[in-house]
């Protein structure tokens, strides 16, 4: 019999609906319902990020559903069902609003540091344009709540422009990965892709 080790993936539960919001994961096999409170893993406050860790010893990926609810009422809910994850991988899962619905979209997180670079993906809740300024232009279009591309930026100012603003991103660390959570035209929130 082959000995099968424990494998582990990862969700970043990142609330930016304006709102307090209840994430709830339920695993394969789970026979209860989605929003059932035993499959409640963070409540957090506006502009938070939680993380969120599952193990098992099964061979096969792990399938997940994955809800959030707004926190005051406990009556508007909206989930994303069937995500696949394999050992080691990370996920985003990020609430936000949409025309006042409460949304959630997820992507895999995809790490990709380069030294003395930043490197950067944009996830916007509005259509945008991300430019940088550097030793070359370059413009791409992001579409709200979609991820963007791997970007590299050399210089923590001067080189970002969400829409026409330029974007400092002196706070974070050189040589790292991070996703930038965009209203379109400012930065909302920053997070490493680990």
């Amino acid at each position: 019999m082959d000995d099968i080790s424990v494998r582990k993936i990862g969700i970043d539960l990142v609330n930016i609906a304006n709102e307090p919001v209840d994430f709830y994961i339920r695993e394969n096999g789970d026979s209860n319902p989605l929003f059932d409170d035993g499959n409640q893993v963070s409540s957090n406050p506006n502009y938070d990020n939680q993380y969120h860790g599952i193990s098992w010893t099964s061979a096969a990926p792990m399938r997940i559903d994955i809800g959030i609810q707004d926190t005051n009422s406990q009556t508007i809910q909206t989930e994303v069902n069937d995500v696949v994850l394999n050992d080691t991988e990370k996920l985003w899962a990020i609430a936000w609003q949409d025309g006042g619905e409460l949304t959630l979209s997820t992507d895999v997180e995809l790490p990709a540091p380069l030294e003395d670079k930043y490197r950067i993906r944009v996830f916007s809740i509005a259509d945008t344009w991300v430019q940088i300024i550097s030793t070359f232009v370059s413009t791409s279009e992001v579409k709200k709540g979609t991820f963007s591309p791997h970007m590299t930026i050399e210089n923590c100012s001067g080189e970002l422009y969400l829409g026409a603003n330029p974007t400092d991103i002196c706070d974070l660390d050189i040589g790292k990965s991070y996703l930038l959570i965009v209203n379109g035209e400012d930065l909302l929130l920053a997070a490493e892709e680990k």
